[in-house]
């Protein structure tokens, strides 16, 4: 078992995690969300032993396996430490789950490896200590579909404690049995996995708008009895001042007694209105979000031909490496393609050949005159990282500077940050720059590689209805299906050197 007894953590003058309390139970499965700079990190980090909290205490007799956000394998440990028949066994075990070729050990080729079998060697190694707890920081990234399969199998064969922090919602169904929502410094927790959490959330959300909602009727109507009680008081005192005749009257005594009480009375409900209404101003219900908006330069009449491009009898090899072949497909302006394959398969390839950067080993590919490509990469080194948002924003003219500033701000990059050098910014926030500029471009095609990279699932959440407004053609790159799903109106399936094209319904 592992028990934070309110935790407290800075950074500067930054409180990333305040007086959080938590308890892990063993055999439990646990995701970590939260957007991106809410302090998931920080949190495991405390609970691998990493980071000391600057209050509270961390306490658990477990023996911990962790995989951080960058696996650095250290390979010559690696090396030695299968010399260990007990280590070697156990690392085996996984290293089989996870379909890491053993060729990889005994030919010492690892300079070769990719990513995800980077990270699948370091998966295997944190399991093969024997742990009691695993804990894993962004798994499943930069690995393809298949890989993050082995992923998932490996750690549904794991039979003690699972804590991941991962923004893939395919995943965390998977693996998980409980999530935990970093935010504002706080933690929040639910049961069940990411689609079990994203039900309980929105019938939070809808549970605050009607009490929002109901907290502004009370309000107003406390503000609208006041004004109608002093109106009433004012008056009842004017008919005070204008009661004439002698003051020994007896009967003008008790009207004018009469009207006091009634004065009174009006004077004490305005008083206890005045304090419901404070109560309320005190105890407000939080906002609730507004809708983000984004503008594009883009429009219909920019689409002037009815085909993208299209491709006849397409072949491409590297010598005697054949990506594919016999590739014959037309995709019409307008159309959403997802591009689907393990890694290697050839999409980025085929990205090259629509851009030129490569040619067709034989066949034809066509492209309309008219179509312009915005490209975004899987990095986002080709920003200009001297430069500030600011800076960057005075490149466009007077109707689209304020655009370009206000998408970024839709797409949650806080202004405070439009002074801060690009290369000091997030992975994330420079993707969302890369993102507006290539939306107010005067392209009509964006290829989007990878743009889910760094995001987190509000981001990509968003990323996603940003994307499904766009009315150009579009080529996505992406592993997550989730995200996929309802944007593409076509996949391109790479699979052995064929590329197959299906409609999506």
């Amino acid at each position: 078992m592992i028990e934070l007894q309110h935790v407290t953590k800075s950074f500067g003058d930054k409180t990333v995690l305040e007086d959080i309390s938590l308890s892990v139970y063993d055999g439990e499965k646990i995701g970590i969300i939260g957007d991106n700079g809410q302090g998931k990190t920080t949190l495991v980090k405390i609970i691998v032993g990493q980071l000391q909290p600057d209050a509270g205490a961390v306490k658990t007799s477990d023996i911990i396996g962790y995989l951080p956000q960058s696996a650095d394998i250290n390979f010559e440990q690696l090396v030695y430490s299968l010399e260990n028949a007990g280590f070697a066994s156990n690392f085996y075990k996984f290293a089989n789950i996870l379909r890491i070729k053993k060729n990889i050990f005994t030919e010492n080729n690892f300079e070769t490896l990719s990513g995800g079998e980077k990270t699948k060697i370091a998966l295997a190694f944190a399991f093969a200590s024997n742990p009691s707890v695993i804990v894993l920081d962004e798994p499943t990234n930069h690995i393809d579909a298949s890989a993050r399969n082995d992923v998932i199998e490996a750690i549904k064969s794991f039979d003690g404690t699972v804590i991941t922090v991962s923004h893939d919602i395919e995943f965390l169904n998977a693996v998980v049995t409980k999530i935990i929502k970093v935010k504002d410094g706080k933690i929040k927790e639910y049961y069940g996995n990411y689609d079990d959490y994203a039900v309980q959330n929105e019938n939070e959300k809808l549970n605050n708008q009607r009490e929002y909602d109901a907290q502004n009727k009370r309000i107003e109507k406390l503000k609208s009895d006041i004004a109608r009680y002093k109106q009433w008081a004012q008056s009842a005192d004017r008919d005070i001042r204008k009661q004439g005749g002698n003051s020994s009257d007896a009967k003008l005594m008790i009207v004018r007694e009469q009207a006091k009480r009634g004065a009174t009375k009006l004077s004490n409900a305005v008083k206890r209105k005045e304090s419901a209404l404070e109560k309320e101003l005190e105890n407000r219900v939080q906002r609730p979000e507004d809708d983000i908006v984004i503008k594009y330069r883009l429009t219909k009449e920019d689409l002037e031909s009815k085909t993208a491009f299209s491709m006849q009898n397409v072949s491409k090899s590297f010598g005697e490496n054949v990506l594919f072949s016999d590739v014959n497909l037309v995709v019409k302006s307008g159309t959403k393609v997802a591009l689907i394959g393990d890694n290697g398969c050839g999409k980025t390839t085929f990205i090259k050949l629509l851009t030129g950067e490569e040619q067709a080993t034989s066949g034809i590919v066509r492209t309309t005159p008219s179509l312009k490509i915005g490209l975004m990469s899987q990095d986002v080194y080709d920003l200009p990282g001297e430069m500030t948002i600011f800076e960057m924003a005075q490149d466009y003219d007077k109707f689209y500077k304020p655009i370009f500033l206000s998408n970024l701000v839709n797409m949650n990059i806080d202004k405070s940050r439009f002074d801060t050098k690009i290369k000091n910014l997030s992975s994330g926030e420079q993707m969302r720059i890369k993102l507006s500029e290539l939306i107010l471009s005067d392209a009509n095609m964006l290829i989007l590689d990878e743009p889910t990279n760094h995001l987190d699932i509000a981001n990509k959440e968003f990323l996603k209805k940003v994307l499904a407004g766009y009315q150009g053609t579009m080529i996505i790159v992406s592993h997550d299906k989730h995200f996929l799903n309802g944007i593409a109106d076509v996949t391109l399936k790479f699979n052995d050197g064929i590329i197959k094209q299906e409609e999506i319904l």
